[in-house]
């Protein structure tokens, strides 16, 4: 996903965004913050999620936001959960 098509959504200086595009389909997943509010710790992309590691601003709590996106197949579905499985350890 190009910036461009991000800023279009009315983005402003304090959003921040990762993205991860869809294999082999129009869309993707967009994850977007108020960078005054949360701030990335880290974070992980997949062939079908995106995980960010949050830390909050007023309180420095840590926590995971994971954006999924189901695939058609077995064998996809089956990479999708051993990828949801890896995210613990993000």
């Amino acid at each position: 996903m190009s910036e461009g098509v991000v800023r279009s959504l009315g983005s402003g200086r304090f959003l921040d965004w990762r993205a991860l595009d869809a294999d082999g389909a129009a869309g993707g997943l967009l994850i977007c913050w108020d960078k005054r509010s949360l701030e990335v710790v880290d974070w992980e992309e997949g062939q079908y999620s995106l995980s960010c590691r949050f830390k909050n601003v007023e309180d420095g709590a840590i926590w995971v936001f994971t954006g999924v996106y189901g695939p058609f197949t077995k064998e996809e579905r089956d990479c999708l959960w051993e990828e949801l499985g890896a995210v613990r350890g993000i």
